[in-house]
């Protein structure tokens, strides 16, 4: 596969993830948010602050897809061992930890006020396994791109 051709498809599928996602947190969520208002009103009181959790934990979210953006543009461009894409894949990593650190907190707030349920829990946890192998996953990428970029600098000084 070309580098054009591969910078088109990450391209194709950061944003059909962005419209996912945003489909999901605008539409799916709040329609399922108002279906357990109806059968358990007695969680009417949760359905804003976890649509708010919700539409705060999108946000290293869309910021790590633009990071996976700027980086097919440097794969586009030939640039594929780059320290702009060390860089990006860094944020990408911290990004998947901020991740982490809201569900956790959102757990232990939902632990704390007795509310979670053994469901949400596997959800939480779910997400802050995906959330952890992304942080690990760029990380490695990120110490990869870096040792490239090394080699590719050493052997530009030599003639």
């Amino acid at each position: 596969m070309k580098q054009s051709e591969l910078a088109k498809s990450l391209k194709l599928f950061i944003g059909l993830t962005c419209i996912i996602l945003a489909i999901c947190a605008f539409v799916i969520i709040p329609k399922v948010g108002k279906d357990i208002i109806l059968e358990s009103p007695e969680y009417s009181y949760l359905y804003y602050p976890f649509l708010v959790f919700i539409w705060i934990t999108i946000i290293p979210f869309y910021a790590a897809l633009f990071e996976g953006w700027k980086i097919s543009n440097e794969i586009n461009k030939d640039n594929s061992f780059s320290k702009k894409n060390m860089d990006s894949l860094n944020r990408i990593r911290r990004y998947a930890l901020s991740e982490c650190f809201l569900y956790f907190a959102g757990a232990l707030i939902l632990l704390y006020f007795n509310l979670l349920h053994l469901s949400i829990l596997i959800i939480i946890l779910f997400v802050i396994f995906i959330a952890m192998c992304i942080s690990v996953f760029t990380a490695v990428l990120a110490h990869l791109v870096q040792k490239a970029y090394d080699l590719k600098n050493e052997n530009d000084l030599t003639i």
